[in-house]
């Protein structure tokens, strides 16, 4: 018991140093989790190519300067969507464990990362669409303390009624075409290419006659924009983590609320005082409604 509140008060020690590192903010995100040392998971399905995004890249050509590096994963059955600077981070931080049993000092991130040293629901969130039952289901981690709350949600796979343009744009060498939508509060401009013909794209988008290689809201609060894709010869698996599966059980608009609750009340849910913490951002999520 004494090792295990020893344990806490050091990662919170951490966490207030990780956030008080940025002081040029003037609100911040809630603390991040500690990385995932048990990597057991299990295989739903195999795939053949990969598409990695940035998300919010002031320098496209710098990954230091992304709000995080994500990957979609597409296979027959099922396609994986999920942040590939933490999935990096958690494998580092499991092989250091092993290596370190008996250490001291505790890594929370390890590896090439992003600008944001917070929590944010679109790094610590995977998401899977499952084709043959037309559901996407959204495995939510919640931030440092609040690992009880993690939950998984499911719906039928959005629908985004887009309307497709004359405009043009070349990403990565692919000739794309304009589409635009308004999707759950928000409106939104889609880079899609014909020469990719997979009906899929970053997050929960999809739904064009092409791959989505770039999309971002009008206001321009999220942008995720295609850097690479991976043509693999020989099928690789697609995973889940065990623990995710154990998540609890909730629709949409609850999971909803309960981030919004864990971004703007993060310090009563989890017992501190904020007088001497930054405030935190108000919720501001992709879907607002």
């Amino acid at each position: 018991m004494k090792e295990r509140i020893l344990f806490t008060l050091l990662l919170v020690f951490i966490s207030l140093n990780i956030v008080a590192q940025n002081t040029t903010d003037k609100c911040t995100n809630p603390f991040i989790r500690t990385s995932r040392r048990n990597l057991n998971m299990e295989v739903v399905d195999s795939g053949t190519v990969r598409v990695l995004y940035a998300l919010n890249a002031l320098d496209i050509d710098k990954p230091e300067t992304y709000d995080d590096l994500q990957r979609l994963e597409i296979g027959t059955r099922f396609s994986k969507y999920y942040s590939f600077f933490i999935f990096n981070s958690d494998s580092l931080v499991s092989e250091w464990f092993k290596k370190n049993p008996k250490a001291g000092t505790i890594p929370i991130r390890l590896g090439p990362r992003g600008k944001i040293e917070t929590w944010s629901e679109y790094f610590y969130g995977e998401y899977f669409k499952d084709f043959s039952k037309n559901i996407l289901t959204e495995y939510a981690g919640l931030p440092l303390h609040l690992g009880n709350y993690n939950t998984q949600s499911e719906e039928k796979i959005p629908i985004q009624d887009w309307k497709i343009e004359d405009d043009t744009l070349t990403i990565i060498g692919y000739l794309c075409q304009k589409a635009t939508c308004k999707f759950r509060g928000r409106e939104y401009i889609a880079w899609f290419t014909i020469d990719i013909p997979i009906n899929n794209g970053p997050w929960k988008f999809g739904g064009l006659p092409g791959l989505i290689l770039k999309v971002y809201d009008k206001e321009k609060f999220y942008n995720f924009e295609c850097i690479g894709i991976e043509n693999h010869k020989r099928k690789y698996p697609i995973k889940i983590f065990e623990l995710s599966k154990q998540f609890k059980k909730e629709d949409r608009m609850k999971l909803w609320k309960r981030k919004k609750d864990a971004q703007e009340n993060y310090y009563q849910m989890i017992g501190l005082s904020a007088t001497n913490l930054r405030p935190l951002c108000p919720y501001n999520p992709l879907e607002l409604e």
